[in-house]
């Protein structure tokens, strides 16, 4: 059975957030929807909980945030610092919207926040689909909920997806890293739960955007069981 660690870097503490499972339990139960057969550790790791060992788990993934990664916490560089670790030591590691800025970032590239929001379901065109990406699907939706984004990737990296709004939205480096700006963890009604409680944040033309993007719904379904492949992925020894 693989070993697999969850970063959960959620620093939401609203009475929201405590209503709905947290990322990491997002994560871990879609990815068993998908039929994942993983042993599972998390890691809140924005309270100091880190693995005693980074190394000693079969895949490694990192969730999405509110935090930028340029904000001054002492876990985000001890994060950062954790992915260049895993990522050395060629262990699979994913990253979901924070997680994949931080990817990049940890590993040279470059992360900024835009002046427009991506909330809601958004499209993208998958153009080099690897080996794991099974089943195909050249065009694909997810849930987002974001500001910022990877605005040039780390050297070795590849870009592998891209939106009008994201063009840098599904990342990869060999066959060890596998990062994506989007939610495929969110389900359609937290998403809907989501966009109603930052209503009064993100107003209305964004909001009322968001609402009409949830009508077709997404295809976390088919990214997750991409993950779940990936980490599942026979690689070469060394």
């Amino acid at each position: 059975m693989k070993q697999v660690a969850i970063y959960l870097t959620n620093t939401d503490d609203s009475a929201f957030a405590d209503n709905h499972p947290d990322d990491a339990e997002k994560v871990a139960a879609a990815l068993r929807a998908v039929g994942a057969d993983f042993a599972f550790s998390l890691f809140n790791v924005t309270k100091g909980v880190f693995p005693e060992d980074p190394l000693a788990f079969d895949a490694v993934i990192l969730t999405g945030s509110p935090a930028y990664v340029d904000d001054d916490f002492g876990w985000i560089a001890r994060a950062l610092d954790d992915i260049r670790k895993i990522e050395t030591a060629r262990i699979p590691m994913v990253g979901l919207c924070f997680g994949h800025q931080a990817i990049i970032a940890a590993l040279g590239g470059e992360v900024a926040k835009r002046d427009f929001w991506i909330f809601g379901a958004t499209g993208f065109t998958v153009a080099d689909h690897r080996s794991w990406m099974q089943p195909p699907q050249p065009e694909m939706r997810l849930y987002a909920a974001n500001k910022a984004q990877a605005v040039a990737l780390a050297e070795g990296m590849e870009l592998i997806g891209s939106g009008a709004n994201c063009p840098i939205a599904v990342t990869c480096k060999g066959d060890h890293v596998f990062t994506t700006q989007f939610h495929p963890e969110m389900s359609d009604s937290f998403i809907a739960a989501l966009v109603e409680e930052y209503r009064g944040y993100l107003g209305p033309e964004v909001s009322e955007k968001a609402d009409s993007s949830l009508t077709d719904g997404a295809n976390g379904d088919v990214f997750m069981t991409w993950i779940k492949n990936f980490i599942e992925l026979e690689r070469d020894e060394g």
